[in-house]
């Protein structure tokens, strides 16, 4: 006789597939605004990236995290208290997802990715999520002169993860060559005629049209890149959601778990299309 109970019929489940796909929807807003993401736009879009991102990443971990409990409680999903005690650190629910991985020895088509980028980008996602330090950061300088600024969000993302991009995959290359020559052309052009005044990711003024043509090409290699390697910590994290929940879920046949893996199955892709695609999720 089967007892088996259809999944969408629990509020458990229904309650897991609403996160799950609120889960997704956040990382790829995230990640779609951090390939728009330049001085140019007012810094919008950094912030909108950065909300995105820290957010659903932390709560791709705790899905994680969750998924994990299930398998060792019959398919019983935790309860609140349970849930409240993996906080919000994003480097602990991403060192405490990657013990999950080693415990159940998961087999990942892709592995955690490593150096020194992909660590900039936990960094400064982690104290985007710290009040203090990230979300309220400009509220933070308002009457503050103490106030660090290199904690402000934008700032820190340019020097902690965009430089080090550039220096991997821009500077001393023909991409460089490119970028200069084109912003000597468009300054010697209609440098004499223009007006700039912005303020880069850094928060030094622009005043001339090469320094900000210049500045507008690297851009395109910050958002690039910057997006790739974010997306490349998410895939790792999908893999292991994946695992857990398609074939342990499977294997076990807890009815919670079943078909959740399915909102994260678009970021499980390889490098080339990581760095092309723009908007997010498929």
């Amino acid at each position: 006789m089967n007892d088996r109970r259809d999944p969408l019929s629990l509020p458990e489940w229904q309650a897991l597939h609403r996160e799950a796909n609120l889960v997704s929807q956040l990382i790829g807003a995230g990640a779609t605004a951090l390939g728009r993401a330049s001085y140019a736009s007012g810094f919008g879009d950094y912030y909108t990236a950065f909300f995105g991102l820290s957010i659903g990443i932390e709560r791709l971990a705790k899905l994680i995290l969750i998924a994990d409990y299930a398998l060792d409680h019959w398919g019983r999903l935790p309860d609140q208290n349970v849930v409240r005690k993996c906080g919000h650190q994003l480097k602990k629910l991403l060192v405490e997802a990657d013990n999950v991985s080693q415990k159940r020895y998961l087999k990942l088509h892709f592995v955690k990715p490593d150096g020194a980028i992909p660590a900039a980008i936990v960094d400064c996602l982690d104290a985007f999520a710290d009040a203090s330090k990230g979300r309220y950061a400009n509220y933070q300088v308002i009457g503050n002169p103490s106030f660090n600024a290199a904690n402000e969000p934008v700032a820190k993302w340019w020097r902690e993860v965009v430089e080090p991009v550039l220096a991997r995959h821009y500077r001393g290359a023909r991409a460089e060559v490119g970028v200069k020559t084109r912003a000597q052309i468009i300054d010697g052009m209609i440098g004499r005629m223009s007006s700039i005044n912005f303020l880069d990711e850094s928060g030094d003024w622009m005043n001339d049209v090469e320094t900000a043509s210049e500045r507008s090409g690297q851009t395109k290699w910050a958002q690039k890149y910057g997006r790739f390697y974010t997306l490349s910590i998410v895939r790792w994290l999908a893999g292991i959601f994946g695992e857990l929940t398609d074939t342990k879920g499977y294997e076990t046949g807890f009815e919670t778990l079943f078909g959740h893996y399915e909102f994260f199955n678009g970021y499980q892709v390889d490098d080339a299309f990581l760095l092309s695609r723009k908007r997010w999720p498929l």
